[in-house]
């Protein structure tokens, strides 16, 4: 089964405020794709989900792959998880959209990993280009 390792971010300058997301994408050791999103007002853990939920569906006409997703968001990888409890009505809304779109793929795994990861920083970088651009 074809795997893809998908790297993750999200920000907010003012929480809430002004917030972007973004993700790179790699094949084996190839990036595949990278984009880099603003999506108006928002918290930093709303732009982590849409940062999720946005590679998702970047990658959905892959069909049944194998995904493992990488973000240096510890609560929002354990709220997917089901490891953490999600209070906010918001969050729960992301939480079943991830969900739903886990749905299109084989086996889908969500990992937290530190933020000076190469890939994290990669992305890190796009989100703030894109939020300085806005």
């Amino acid at each position: 089964m074809k795997q893809l390792i998908i790297y993750t971010d999200g920000a907010s300058r003012g929480n809430p405020g002004k917030a972007t997301c973004g993700f790179v994408i790699l094949d084996g050791e190839e990036v595949v794709d990278k984009k880099s999103f603003y999506i108006g007002e928002a918290t930093n853990n709303e732009a982590e989900y849409e940062a999720i939920i946005r590679a998702l569906k970047n990658v959905k006409d892959f069909g049944k792959i194998e995904i493992k997703l990488f973000s240096d968001s510890e609560l929002v990888i354990k709220q997917i998880n089901g490891e953490y409890k999600i209070n906010m009505e918001h969050l729960m809304k992301k939480f079943i959209e991830v969900h739903k779109l886990i749905n299109n793929f084989g086996k889908v795994e969500f990992r937290n990993v530190k933020r000076d990861n190469k890939f994290i920083e990669i992305v890190d970088f796009m989100v703030n280009v894109e939020l300085d651009k806005s």
